[in-house]
């Protein structure tokens, strides 16, 4: 059992963290409509089993990874059974001792010790300006930091659960966007994975209220590793023209998943090379719309911005000979997305209800200037 003292009667526990980390905390809290408390918890229950922080765990994990590498659990059984006089199939009863044993040098006990040390002096020290706040630690949380008898922070963090739930808040903080979205969104994210492999239809719900039946191809992020996306195929009984269309979404506007065991989520081999020739062509972020043909001229400052400005960039398909007006194959969306940051150095002629909105758009801002 963990010697960490009781957080308190009403199971809270104030930490104080860094104006970086409390910042990013502040930005995720605004971008997954969670609370900061929510967020604090999800990071405790997902993040702490994989972080360097959990010093115990890291080194339980280590060890483990010796004694597979060198052997040592095959020696163990081999030499079990020797004492035994048997071929039983299973292995020692008494591992640990039968490790110490073997390891007549000490060459596990002395690795672990030197990473051990290792993930020690690699904790940062960190010096910005603090902040702190108060937030209630769910119940799983109260067990894992307290009463779980495969955690043994307590040798690590002597002033207690605060210093270790400060050290996995900082170093989470600190990881990209792309892979703190994933980890706080790991429930769903275990849901999906469960379903592609069992090729079983799930139901998404979407944050805006909506249900979806799909069949799930696959979790991918876009070009640049922004964002999360959901693959999928919908499932449509009711309206055929929209059965079997392909739909993207945002890994955290998912607001759960539910497994439906009695309808198939497999893919045929031709749907799954239609599919990734979907997702390679237009995108993960763009995939539920339709490609159109996007002509654009560009200033000469416009064709500088167009080099050098390469998220969400389109793809090319032809440049007319004047070597201002480009051709692009995209979504009306992409092309939204992406030319309304070059402003006046590019406008689209075509199609002509892009240009209107582009118009609308520009004057609009324009407007709101004056």
């Amino acid at each position: 059992m963990s010697l960490f003292k009781e957080i308190n009667s009403e199971n809270k526990l104030r930490i104080t963290i860094t104006y970086l980390a409390m910042n990013t905390l502040r930005e995720d809290e605004a971008d997954f409509a969670l609370g900061m408390a929510t967020l604090v918890n999800r990071i405790i229950a997902y993040y702490s089993p994989i972080a360097n922080a959990s010093i115990s765990v890291q080194v339980s994990k280590y060890a483990a990874r010796l004694k597979k590498a060198l052997g040592y659990e095959e020696n163990i059984w081999q030499n079990q059974n020797k004492k035994n006089g048997t071929q039983e199939s299973s292995k020692s009863h008494n591992a640990s001792k039968e490790v110490r044993d073997f390891d007549e040098n000490g060459i596990i006990e002395k690795l672990t010790i030197a990473e051990e040390q290792s993930l020690i002096s690699s904790l940062p020290k960190y010096k910005d300006t603090p902040e702190s706040f108060l937030f209630r630690v769910s119940n799983d949380n109260i067990f894992l930091l307290t009463q779980d008898p495969t955690r043994h922070e307590e040798r690590y963090y002597k002033k207690g659960i605060k210093a270790y739930v400060e050290a996995l808040v900082e170093e989470f903080t600190r990881l990209p966007f792309v892979d703190r979205e994933r980890i706080y969104c790991t429930k769903v994210v275990h849901t999906l994975e469960t379903a592609m492999q069992t090729e079983t239809a799930v139901y998404i719900f979407h944050t805006f209220g909506k249900k979806y039946l799909m069949r799930v191809f696959e979790i991918t992020t876009d070009s640049l590793s922004t964002y999360n996306y959901v693959i999928a195929r919908l499932i449509d009984t009711e309206n055929g023209k929209m059965n079997n269309r392909i739909y993207t979404f945002r890994l955290s506007r998912i607001e759960k998943v539910l497994e439906k065991p009695g309808i198939s989520g497999a893919f045929t081999d031709e749907e799954r090379k239609k599919t990734a020739l979907a997702v390679s062509k237009s995108g993960a972020q763009f995939l539920g719309d339709r490609i159109s043909n996007i002509v654009v001229e560009f200033t000469d400052e416009g064709l500088k911005q167009f080099a050098s400005q390469m998220h969400l960039r389109p793809h090319v398909k032809k440049i007319r000979p004047d070597g201002h007006t480009y051709e692009f194959e995209c979504t009306s969306t992409q092309a939204i997305f992406y030319f309304r940051r070059l402003g006046a150095t590019a406008k689209i002629l075509k199609p002509a209800f892009l240009t209107r909105e582009m118009e609308k758009w520009f004057h609009n801002a324009a407007e709101h200037y004056k």
